[in-house]
């Protein structure tokens, strides 16, 4: 669902608490430079006015199709929803400060991976067993020496 910059930020925390105690969000950002047979697309219907969305952002951003400066796509997707928007050269500072603080308000959310806590636990437990086995033979080589 393509949204405004505001929109998409508001948007962005929802995003992070459904997937708090399952799943993921995948984020993305990529120059978005109106090429490929999907942009190609879009851009021709720009040009005629049919894509309301596509005109809808290039007015209000002050793209141009012509433009050197390229704008930003930004996705956030989740297994169950898809956001976007595009950000103009002109706005990227502003957006990337409050995408910025959003993923600094919910980074503190996210669980902390147990790879490490694993490895050390394996890594404990094959100790144990190796010193279980080298008491084990100790004790039977005390035996069959006496």
């Amino acid at each position: 669902m393509l949204l405004d910059n505001d929109e998409f930020i508001k948007a962005l925390p929802n995003l992070f608490a459904a997937t708090k105690e399952k799943g993921s969000v995948a984020l993305t950002l990529k120059r978005f430079d109106f090429e490929g047979v999907k942009q190609e697309r879009q851009k021709k219907r720009a040009k005629t006015g049919s894509d309301d969305d596509a005109m809808r952002l290039l007015l209000a951003k002050g793209l141009s199709l012509d433009d050197k400066e390229y704008a930003t796509l930004v996705r956030a997707a989740t297994d169950k929803k898809k956001l976007s928007t595009l950000v103009a050269p002109a706005d990227l500072d502003k957006f990337l400060a409050a995408y910025h603080g959003v993923l600094l308000a919910n980074v503190e959310n996210m669980k902390r991976r147990d790879r490490l806590r694993k490895k050390k636990a394996s890594a404990k437990r094959q100790a144990a067993l190796k010193a279980r086995q080298k008491s084990k033979n100790e004790s039977a080589m005390d035996v069959v020496k006496a």
